[in-house]
């Protein structure tokens, strides 16, 4: 008796043993799946990486037009920001263009295409802290846009 009781339960476990793989069919609804799942999200992450782009340009300007005043305030003597759309690069540099302090490169190869437009080019830091006049410069790529707003003082706001 005991031996028919064995043998039923190793029979019965047999046919319930777990299949060995998938097949065909469940292989490919969940490859479907995983690619309707990947083309929705696409566009997201695309759109993310352009706003990341230009938050981080826009980061990027600020500390350099910061670190102007500073410069001028540590070195004593007045330095230039100046954008040069050519070369899609920020400068801080002192007047005679022959010192760089700091160079900032908004090129294709650093941030994607961005649009980058300044309201006055060049403004120039005086060491008392206060710059030659106030400077807004817009950042835009694939609809993101940031504004910068540099006042007379030295404060940098991100809009």
């Amino acid at each position: 008796m005991s031996l028919r009781f064995s043998s039923s339960r190793i029979h019965r476990g047999h046919s319930l043993r777990a299949r060995a793989g998938y097949s065909l069919l469940e292989l490919a609804v969940v490859m479907m799946i995983g690619g309707i799942i990947t083309t929705m999200s696409i566009g997201k992450v695309h759109a993310l990486l352009s706003q990341q782009r230009v938050v981080h340009a826009a980061t990027a300007l600020q500390n350099d037009l910061e670190a102007a005043f500073q410069i001028a305030g540590r070195n004593r003597k007045p330095v230039q920001i100046r954008w040069n759309g050519s070369t899609q690069r920020f400068t801080i540099e002192d007047r005679t263009g022959s010192m760089y302090y700091r160079r900032t490169n908004l090129s294709s190869q650093a941030f994607g295409s961005m649009t980058v437009t300044c309201s006055r080019n060049p403004v120039e830091v005086y060491p008392n802290g206060l710059a030659q006049d106030e400077m807004l410069i817009t950042l835009s790529s694939n609809g993101v846009t940031k504004k910068l707003h540099m006042s007379r003082t030295g404060l940098v706001q991100i809009q």
